[in-house]
């Protein structure tokens, strides 16, 4: 019979003190890769949100903003003395030679009356639209002169399909094209062309302007410096909050793992402890028949390691599993199951770490008793 099989037999004999241990490195592995797989997860998605965005820089018109104040406390206030972008500032943009920009998209944005509400009317260029954002697409065909295509949510609200009418302004405009849902408040607009989109809002200036660039900080510099009257923001600025939630929910993860791991060991440790004391008699009999001090020591790192290794496999498979279930429901996204060699040995290793450390002490003193005291306690 080998060391190992006396370490398996002694693990089959204690049972309960087993499954506790078990369970306790399943918990603490399980628990840390569900942060960590959560936390890579919002990292993830974040970056694909910016990098999916063919704007990466929005320029909007600028306006001041006076705030009410009543007793310490602001009230919403109202905007006044609006800049209007002009015709003008597309010509800046195209002929300015101090950065490179490889996507324009300007915009008109207003709303006017229907028969029973009013609509979200968007007029814009679709050759240079669609580049910029290649997830738009349109069952039907792009909008001519007084035609218009409408959001997936307003088709479905309204129940119109291609070939209807959309009367606004007192103007019936032919539907050509219904676009597909993409989740924003596009789902609920009126596309159209420039020509229209004025003629039906009466707006002559632009509402917004989306660039391309691939230097978009150094681009929005330059850009609030060449154009005053307008506000130049990064799509990575919009973001911000967002990416300082998912900054603190990763730290927290690192903390809360850590904390999990101190309290892994010392949980192990006081474990182990009272199992070592139970087996004084058991361990005064080994010796007494001739297995020297390092077979005791590997015994118990054999036996310890054992069950590390199962509960960091068994905890890293549940951690993988659990933010499959949690995304929908604590976060609002869908995490899926994916396998990861490195996250898993790291995983592993960490949980069979903290057995070897949690054992030293106790397997220390287990080695260093008299045989003679310990067969005292038979």
């Amino acid at each position: 019979m080998t060391l190992t099989d006396i370490a398996i037999q002694n693990l089959r004999r204690r049972k309960g003190k087993t499954i506790f241990l078990l369970l306790i490195f399943l918990l603490v592995i399980s628990i840390t890769v569900t942060l960590y797989t959560l936390a890579r997860s919002m990292q993830d998605d974040l970056q694909k949100s910016l990098t999916r965005y063919g704007a990466n820089v929005v320029i909007t018109p600028k306006s001041e903003h006076f705030t009410l104040n009543y007793g310490g406390l602001s009230v919403p206030g109202v905007n006044y003395e609006i800049k209007r972008l002009n015709n003008d500032v597309l010509t800046k943009l195209k002929t300015n030679q101090g950065f490179v920009i490889s996507g324009i998209a300007p915009k008109i944005i207003g709303s006017v009356a229907g028969i029973n509400k009013r609509y979200l009317i968007i007029g814009v260029d679709f050759p240079s639209e669609l580049i910029m954002k290649p997830w738009w697409h349109i069952n039907g065909l792009q909008p001519g002169d007084r035609e218009v295509v409408i959001g997936s949510d307003l088709a479905r609200k309204e129940n119109l399909v291609l070939g209807n009418t959309l009367e606004l302004n007192h103007q019936k405009y032919p539907i050509v094209g219904v676009m597909q849902a993409t989740g924003g408040s596009e789902d609920n607009g009126v596309f159209t062309n420039f020509k229209t989109s004025r003629s039906i809002t009466g707006i002559d200036s632009w509402s917004m302007i989306e660039l391309n660039t691939a230097q978009p900080d150094k681009t929005a510099v330059r850009l609030s410096e060449l154009l005053p009257e307008a506000k130049v923001v990064e799509i990575s600025q919009l973001v911000q909050g967002t990416k300082e939630s998912v900054d603190r929910f990763s730290n927290f993860s690192l903390i809360a793992s850590t904390l999990l791991g101190v309290i892994g060991v010392l949980i192990v440790f006081v474990t182990t402890m009272g199992n070592i004391n139970d087996r004084v008699a058991e361990i005064g009999v080994f010796r007494a028949i001739g297995f020297r001090r390092r077979h005791i020591l590997s015994i118990l790192i054999r036996e310890i390691a054992l069950v590390s290794l199962s509960g960091g496999v068994l905890g890293y498979l549940l951690g993988e599993l659990t933010p499959t279930l949690l995304g929908p429901i604590a976060f609002q996204k869908t995490v899926s199951f994916q396998f990861h060699p490195l996250m898993a040995l790291v995983a592993v290793s960490a949980s069979v770490f903290i057995g070897i450390v949690s054992i030293v002490f106790p397997a220390r003193r287990a080695v260093q008793l008299d045989p003679l005291e310990a067969l005292s306690y038979i």
